[in-house]
């Protein structure tokens, strides 16, 4: 699939390098980095196609950047002299949850993005239901306060180019995708299993609701690797909000999949939730008085 992108976004150098995999004549691609869109596999590709350079089985952005970074070149000469250009993308609210799966919940490197979003919101963020984080937190987006929103949720096309990109991939196809500029061997070794799915190796939590806050996630992902589902802990009205700040990104789908933005999205949420857990049997099992302000901000 191909977009042309249009905006050029002065803050992108800020979050969002630009890459050049290359190994002699069989693999060569210009590559933009976008947090949560399989960049770990992408990470571990650099680590192949430029053995020695950076310490690790998963190279830091920065010392990738001291090896492999396109920089200098203005969109025409970016346009002209890569005949592939490719991003990864994916459902900006299914991103979301992602990242709150992975960081508020699961707690996987996310020491930095745990102090700037208790700093933020001022109370712990185990306490921060999946609806707080987005009203308090990610909807800084909207405002002049983005720059205190972490990395991880900026929206997919502040990252973009404005160049046309003729290999763009949808998260779920980049196996498939990637056959067309990898060996199948390295291939299938990067890229046939996710590299750091929030969800691997993890069950699906047999109750949840969007009352639920982080603390009770971690709880139940510490006893038995149980994690929600969106469609458990998502509100109409959350969702709403969300595709309201991540518009861009959802025009940018719509014109890279050829449909309207009237088009319900492939993973259509059915909004049938269960009844709410009382507050004494969340109280119980998490051994919590939600009775005090201090518990719940």
């Amino acid at each position: 699939m191909i977009y042309k992108h249009k905006k050029s976004y002065p803050i992108k150098d800020q979050f969002s390098p630009d890459f050049l995999f290359e190994n002699n004549d069989e693999v060569s691609f210009f590559y933009t980095y976008i947090r949560k869109n399989a960049s770990t596999s992408f990470k571990k590709l650099f680590q192949v196609l430029y053995p020695g350079a950076c310490p690790g089985d998963i190279p830091s952005i920065g010392c990738m950047m001291q090896h492999a970074r396109v920089e200098g070149l203005v969109p025409g000469e970016v346009n002209q002299r890569f005949a592939t250009k490719l991003f990864v993308y994916r459902d900006p609210i299914d991103r979301v949850f992602s990242t709150y799966k992975n960081k508020i919940i699961q707690q996987d490197g996310a020491e930095d993005l745990l102090r700037r979003l208790e700093k933020v919101v001022g109370r712990d963020p185990a306490l921060l239901t999946f609806d707080e984080f987005v009203q308090e937190y990610v909807l800084l987006l909207e405002t002049e306060r983005w720059e205190e929103v972490d990395g991880h949720l900026y929206p997919q096309v502040w990252h973009l180019l404005p160049i046309t990109y003729n290999k763009v991939i949808r998260m779920d196809n980049v196996y498939k995708e990637m056959l067309d500029l990898l060996p199948v061997e390295l291939c299938n070794q990067l890229f046939k299993e996710p590299s750091n799915s929030t969800t691997k190796g993890s069950l699906p939590l047999p109750w949840a609701d969007s009352d639920c806050p982080a603390v009770y996630f971690r709880k139940k992902y510490a006893e038995s690797k149980a994690l929600p589902t969106l469609k458990q802990i998502l509100t109409s009205a959350t969702e709403a909000r969300l595709r309201e700040a991540y518009s861009e990104d959802y025009q940018m789908i719509a014109e890279v999949e050829g449909k309207s933005l009237g088009s319900s999205p492939a993973n259509v949420l059915d909004f049938n939730f269960s009844t709410a857990l009382p507050e004494e049997r969340l109280e119980k099992a998490l051994g919590l008085d939600f009775s005090l302000p201090s518990n719940r901000g």
